[in-house]
């Protein structure tokens, strides 16, 4: 299922880079969602092309009654960005590749990082959503569009939170 979600973030592209190289940022982020656990790695330079896997430990309260036979009291969701090195702007291109371990739904996209107006940074996430399950697969990517869309805009809170120094 397509899914396209536009993010303003409170901060320039160069700094926007730099915080989702920070292990911190997945633990602001972690607290924002009511994560069990939170934890990140980087893998090259956030002033070239970079790599972020983050993984967050949540609880399945807020799942759709659909896809609750599918997961148990938490899941992890693993998320793989992967960054091109920044224009002179800061601009960046990139992918994303985001799975709920241990189930069959997973969301790709292409992800692209702009400098906004007023020192803020506009991220566009362009993917599929994709529950490969018999007979169900369409009807649970719907019933779990709501959720990732809510995950994927918490990101605006958390990097205000990150951004201002505080825990969420």
């Amino acid at each position: 299922m397509k899914l396209t979600e536009t993010l303003s973030l409170p901060m320039p592209a160069q700094d926007v880079a730099a915080m989702y190289a920070d292990p911190r940022y997945a633990t602001v982020r972690g607290e924002v969602l009511g994560a069990q656990d939170a934890s990140s790695s980087v893998e090259g330079d956030v002033q070239a092309a970079f790599t972020v896997s983050t993984d967050l430990s949540m609880p399945t309260d807020r799942v759709p009654d659909i896809a609750r036979p599918f997961v148990g009291s938490s899941i992890t969701v693993r998320e793989v960005q992967q960054w091109s090195a920044p224009q002179a702007d800061g601009s960046r291109t990139g992918t994303t590749h985001l799975v709920v371990v241990g189930t069959p739904a997973s969301m790709t996209a292409s992800v692209s990082m702009t400098p906004g107006a007023e020192g803020t940074t506009d991220i566009v996430i362009d993917g599929e959503l994709v529950a490969k399950v018999p007979v169900l697969g369409k009807r649970l990517e719907k019933a779990a569009m709501p959720y990732v869309s809510r995950v994927l805009k918490a990101e605006q809170k958390a990097a205000r939170t990150y951004r201002d120094g505080a825990s969420a």
